[in-house]
């Protein structure tokens, strides 16, 4: 592990200071928000208003779009002390990263508990408890994932940019969603309403020709699937969301802003999230009608609106900052702090071992939840692995490439166990029937697509990841010695990457001799090469047989 370090790391431009801990904690913080709201949608058999004030419970479910909130509110505060901000975080935790990640790690384990325990005839004792353990577990997760990212120090010098804004901007961001709740019964306004509707009704039609509108009940439907589009979604609640957010931005920095070019920013803003509405609607029935309806409706129908009220409001205030037409040219930048500024993404090498890897595995979330059968998606995902994978290109090719045979070798003969060990496919896989039903030329381009993604890209960034990255900061050395601390990396990191497959001991398997080349010589390409020849192998037996699910 230290030859890797001190090689690859040295020769492709390893950084102190790195986007790291902030790509890695925000995906992971991501990933929990995701599964809380869908697991305490789905198969939850417990009715929180049976045994707790509404108010309660409307505060309790509404947590994911407060994050949101939050999130806006902090980055709009700092965002004319971006730069000192940056320099604050620059250096990320100071030490214990793994513990802190293990703290937040735990505080969603508790947070998780109650579903599994709680159901319509539990006691107010275990209601009491479950309560407790929510609580309890999202001010550890929360804790954790902000320690991760930074030290308390870094965090109190933060506050201390935002000053005053930052403590009026906070209480108002956690209040955002209960009041925008409550407000919602009197935000009925028909004419809007209708016109969302027929606008809502030509983008589904767009992809969905069959798609049935029904006026006399404003209702819009795809097979068994339909939704009504009342007056509360007529998108005049997110009206005033961002006209709120766009007049609270321009109060707080009234003082860098050209009058009366910002006052633009409200019509803008209003118009944009009335088409983020209409596209909601119209994506709200197409997971529904081909994905999960209980997905769509206690799911996407809530948080997809706080998440695109989160991307236009930010959008909105850093395109505000960055165009001359709204901003006062004062002639001073913001002093730049002592601290050295985070290096250019593309030149970071634990964001070059990072970005790919959540790149692929938000191109699989996406293509689970917007296709019935998420393979056909793989075209799409490999462009854009491609493309995350391109913005490193310079960084990547500072690795020593030159290809080891007896590397090579060995991923020759992982994959050839690999397709005799297979099991026999299903007989109704519909990825299967799905690809035989396919034009021949979109056939081609999407074997093409299999084919070079699996033997080409998914070493790469798997390899970066788990056999690079992951034993790196695993390594307990300095703890439990040099052996037990490799022994370590390498067993978690292996068991990580054998999680990802269904056939996870094989994966194991394999995932230790692709260890075994890494640390041999000090070079992850090594690593990436044998992983390379092993998924050709897989791949090349896939396309000849026409057994997809090799791979």
């Amino acid at each position: 592990m230290t030859d890797m370090t001190t090689s690859d790391n040295r020769s492709a431009g390893g950084a102190a200071r790195s986007w790291a801990p902030a790509l890695l904690t925000g995906a992971l913080v991501a990933v929990e928000l995701a599964l809380i709201s869908l697991l305490y949608i789905n198969n939850f058999e417990f009715v929180c208003e049976d045994r707790a004030p509404k108010a309660f419970c409307g505060f309790l479910s509404l947590a994911p779009a407060r994050a949101f909130t939050l999130f806006a509110a902090l980055a709009l505060v700092l965002l004319p002390h971006r730069r000192a901000a940056l320099a604050l975080l620059a250096g990320g935790p100071r030490g214990g990263a793994l513990r802190w990640l293990g703290l937040n790690f735990a505080g969603f384990a508790l947070l998780m508990s109650p579903w599994f325990f709680l159901t319509d005839a539990s006691g107010g004792g275990t209601f009491a408890a479950a309560v407790f353990l929510w609580l309890a577990g999202a001010a550890a997760a929360s804790a954790g994932a902000a320690l991760a990212l930074a030290p308390a120090a870094t965090w109190a010098g933060l506050v201390r940019l935002g000053g005053t804004p930052l403590l009026f901007a906070l209480p108002v961001a956690i209040a955002a969603p209960d009041l925008a709740a409550f407000a919602q019964q009197f935000w009925k306004w028909s004419p809007l309403a209708e016109m969302t509707f027929r606008a809502s009704a030509a983008l589904l039609q767009v992809f969905e020709p069959d798609a049935i509108t029904i006026p006399e009940n404003v209702a819009l439907k795809v097979g068994d699937f339909g939704v009504r589009v009342g007056p509360q979604c007529s998108g005049i609640e997110g009206f005033a969301l961002i006209s709120g957010f766009t007049a609270l931005y321009i109060a707080m920095f009234r003082r860098d802003l050209r009058f009366p070019h910002v006052l633009l920013l409200l019509p803008i803003g209003i118009l944009l999230s009335w088409v983020l509405n209409v596209v909601r609607i119209a994506g709200l029935v197409l997971l529904g009608a081909h994905v999960s309806p209980t997905l769509a409706i206690e799911g996407f129908h809530s948080h997809a609106g706080w998440l695109m009220f989160t991307l236009l409001s930010l959008s909105l205030a850093a395109a505000a900052h960055a165009t001359p037409f709204f901003r006062k040219d004062r002639g001073a930048k913001v002093a730049r702090s002592a601290a050295p500024p985070l290096p250019p993404l593309s030149e970071d090498w634990n964001a070059a071992r990072l970005v790919p890897f959540i790149a692929f595995m938000a191109t699989a979330l996406l293509a689970s939840t917007f296709f019935e059968i998420p393979g056909i998606a793989y075209p799409l995902r490999f462009v854009v692995t491609l493309a995350a994978l391109l913005v490193f290109w310079r960084l990547l090719m500072r690795l020593d490439w030159r290809i080891d045979p007896f590397a090579a070798g060995a991923g020759v003969l992982i994959g050839l166990a690999w397709v005799a060990t297979a099991p026999e496919p299903s007989a109704d896989d519909p990825l299967a029937a799905a690809l035989a039903a396919l034009p021949l030329w979109a056939f081609a381009i999407w074997a093409v697509c299999r084919v070079l993604g699996t033997s080409l890209l998914v070493p790469v960034l798997e390899e970066l990841l788990f056999r690079s990255y992951l034993q790196e900061r695993l390594n307990l050395s300095a703890r439990l010695g040099p052996v037990a601390g490799l022994l370590f990396a390498v067993g978690v990191s292996t068991a990580l990457f054998a999680a990802l497959h269904d056939r996870w001991i094989a994966a194991a398997l394999a995932g230790l001799v692709f260890a075994a080349f890494a640390l041999r010589r000090g070079r992850i390409a090594d690593a990436i090469w044998c992983h390379a020849a092993a998924n050709a192998v897989i791949a090349g037996f896939a396309l000849a047989a026409g057994k997809w699910s090799l791979i």
